[in-house]
């Protein structure tokens, strides 16, 4: 161990395993392993304790006595239960085990682990969750010194600021992750153009329509519109759009399809961000395509439950979502043409409408899209 708890003592590798673990599935294990080997401890562990009506306990530890069991065990029992000493934020605590733990199950845990010597801090709480490190030192070592407590406490300093970096990365993550998924249900590619012309696509389905050239096309690095007409009108709104200063500013257009194919309603819309390279505040261009195959068959129950259609009822509105003609429909589903018209007629009551084109309308705009499973949003687009 370094002879003191300050920075200039603090082990380099210890540090990086803090904050190099920020990305990895098993973020704190490498870093508690060298925690536990600094301070000649038999194990090493973060409690994240939450509050509220459901409590639950998560523990990351190491050591030659951590077992699945083990963590089972002590995941089962709140921490205030198991932890001997009122704790403080940032402040440590030193304490013998055998001491002050009360005859019971975790007593004879205790006394089968060989671990007598503690050491305890509140690393942060906040929001209904504790943030707990603790080591332990077997029967036959000394207790923990004031000098092993100081450096435990930069230590914390560090798994705490970690711990904050690590929510705020797994918060934009989740976001980011529902905001792509949602996407990809409405069928609605999303593209990243920065001020210098270089995109990044933000979700599967804008990697597709590029690999498909779907009414957009890559040429030279660069985005493009698949018609030559359509491109020149889609450069002047991004150069429109990437020389906006400040406030917002959108455009959009519809792009041509060939043959049967539904034109495309194409939007970019300015935004004012921070560069990844520079750290100073840029305009990016949003580039948002709807696909013409947004609907899916998996959208039939769906639609069923949010109309109250019959199956045959929803297939002939799927049909219709497409922008398939009456007629086209009905030759698809084998159905007659009265058939159709009575469908029809029961779909404008439970969706209360009166014509077909407001019924089209109204599935077009539904949230059926998003009931989709996604291998399916992938296959069907």
């Amino acid at each position: 161990m370094k002879e003191s708890g300050s920075l200039d003592a603090f082990p380099d590798a210890l540090i990086s395993a803090i904050y190099g673990g920020l990305t990895e599935q098993n973020p704190w294990t490498v870093a508690l392993d060298l925690l536990r080997n600094a301070l000649g401890s038999s194990a090493a562990c973060l409690r994240i304790s939450t509050k509220g009506s459901h409590p639950r306990e998560y523990i990351f530890a190491s050591g030659p006595i951590v077992s699945s069991e083990s963590l089972a065990f002590f995941e089962g029992r709140s921490a205030r239960e198991l932890l001997p000493v009122e704790l403080l934020i940032g402040e440590p605590r030193a304490a013998s085990l055998t001491e002050v733990t009360p005859p019971g199950a975790f007593s004879e845990k205790v006394k089968e682990a060989d671990v007598d010597a503690t050491a305890v801090m509140l690393v942060e709480a906040g929001d209904g969750v504790e943030y707990i490190l603790q080591i332990c030192r077997n029967s036959a070592a000394p207790a923990y010194s004031e000098e092993d407590l100081a450096f435990l406490k930069v230590v914390g300093g560090h798994f705490g600021r970690a711990l904050k970096l690590r929510r705020e990365l797994v918060r934009c993550q989740v976001v980011n992750g529902f905001q792509s998924d949602t996407l990809d249900r409405l069928g609605i590619a999303a593209i990243l153009v920065n001020w210098s012309g270089h995109f990044s696509p933000l979700n599967q389905t804008a990697r597709q329509v590029l690999a498909e050239g779907e009414g957009l096309r890559v040429s030279g690095g660069r985005l493009h519109a698949v018609d030559e007409r359509d491109d020149r009108s889609f450069q002047a709104i991004l150069k429109e759009v990437l020389g906006v200063v400040e406030g917002d500013l959108s455009r959009a257009m519809l792009i041509k399809q060939s043959g049967e194919g539904r034109d495309l309603n194409l939007l970019v819309s300015a935004r004012r961000s921070v560069s990844l390279i520079s750290d100073r505040a840029e305009t990016c261009a949003l580039v948002f395509l709807r696909r013409s195959s947004v609907a899916d068959d998996a959208d039939v129950d769906v639609l069923q439950q949010l109309f109250s259609f019959t199956r045959a009822e929803a297939k002939l509105a799927l049909g219709l979502a497409k922008g398939k003609r009456l007629e086209e429909v009905e030759s698809e589903l084998n159905i007659r043409h009265n058939t159709a018209r009575a469908h029809l007629r029961s779909m404008f009551v439970k969706a209360d409408v009166n014509r077909q084109s407001e019924l089209v309308h109204l599935l077009a705009n539904s949230l059926a899209p998003l009931g989709r499973p996604l291998e399916k949003v992938s296959a069907a687009a």
